[in-house]
């Protein structure tokens, strides 16, 4: 009996250890991704063919080979995290009102509507859901509009061991971050916001000193990434980029609008790849957010520059 018992605790411990490995590794910050390789990032999931922050666009989103699928949250009038991009459920369900103002018993008698404003049978999903269904795929979740409920989303992904699958960003100093945060984000990947000049449509301050701001978080805590917003193609921003690629950090490049990549957006790449895609590699992207995820990654392939682990 004590031999079988060994035995089964043996088996057990080995398949935790394997587990745990294979978890890790779903994790692409923490191996070196090869020079010129590209990660595509989702933009809501693969919104195109289910509805945007939904299960199926996530799912979706991973069969195609994407790396990193961009969320968004808001919390419920009793205090339970969702996932949807707008405040209001009007846009995107059957259903009306402030998200704050509606209960998730509500919310969930509710149906999400596609990209064609048609109702589909999809619910809107709580995070825990979506941290159920990510845990050990490839896939690494960007959570957007969650730093208002920081402490919750660490105790969620600490709950389904789902913690170094998720990104946060910012635009707060590192000095701020330290004094805010303290080592809450050690498991995480904090990628700081930062712009070269006034960027109007986020309505934040201006990054006064970008070189400095990106100076003291690579002191304090050597980002892997930073996501860079290039409104303009000026010599200012090829300077940032330059100094970014000089403390080792992967650069983030948004494709989604025009005021993000100088002009360079997904909608004018689906005609011409090389000059607006190739523009963001050429200025040193090792990640692209995108809203036309499979188009990115059939040109990538074509290039070799898709990165596969």
């Amino acid at each position: 009996m004590k031999n079988i018992f060994s035995a089964q605790k043996a088996v057990l411990l080995f398949l935790l250890f394997a587990s745990s490995w294979a978890f890790s590794q779903i994790n692409y910050f923490k191996k070196r991704i090869p020079e010129g390789k590209i990660l595509v990032a989702a933009h809501r999931g693969d919104w195109r063919n289910y509805p945007e922050n939904s299960i199926k666009a996530i799912e979706g989103a991973i069969k195609m080979g994407v790396d990193i699928v961009e969320i968004d949250l808001h919390k419920t009038k009793d205090g339970q995290l969702i996932v949807m991009h707008d405040s209001r459920l009007d846009r995107t369900t059957n259903g009306k009102g402030e998200i704050a103002e509606t209960s998730l018993e509500d919310i969930r008698k509710l149906f999400l509507k596609n990209g064609a404003n048609m109702l589909t049978r999809e619910k809107v999903p709580t995070l825990e859901e979506v941290l159920h269904f990510i845990k050990g795929k490839r896939i690494m979740l960007n959570l957007d509009k969650s730093w208002n409920f920081l402490d919750e989303v660490k105790e969620m992904t600490d709950k389904t061991g789902t913690t170094e699958q998720i990104i946060l960003k910012g635009n707060k100093s590192a000095q701020e971050l330290k004094k805010e945060v303290g080592n809450k984000l050690d498991q995480m990947v904090y990628m700081p916001m930062v712009w070269p000049e006034d960027y109007s449509i986020y309505k934040r301050d201006k990054v006064l000193d970008p070189e400095q701001y990106v100076k003291d978080f690579h002191q304090l805590f050597a980002p892997v990434a930073y996501e860079v917003i290039i409104k303009d193609d000026t010599a200012k921003a090829g300077q940032l980029l330059a100094l970014i690629k000089k403390t080792n950090a992967l650069i983030w490049i948004n494709a989604l609008w025009p005021e993000l990549c100088a002009g360079h957006d997904d909608d004018l790449a689906i005609d011409k790849p090389e000059e607006n895609w190739g523009w963001i590699i050429k200025k040193g992207a090792a990640i692209i957010q995108t809203d036309r995820p499979e188009a990115l990654i059939r040109y990538l392939k074509s290039k070799n520059r898709k990165y596969e682990d």
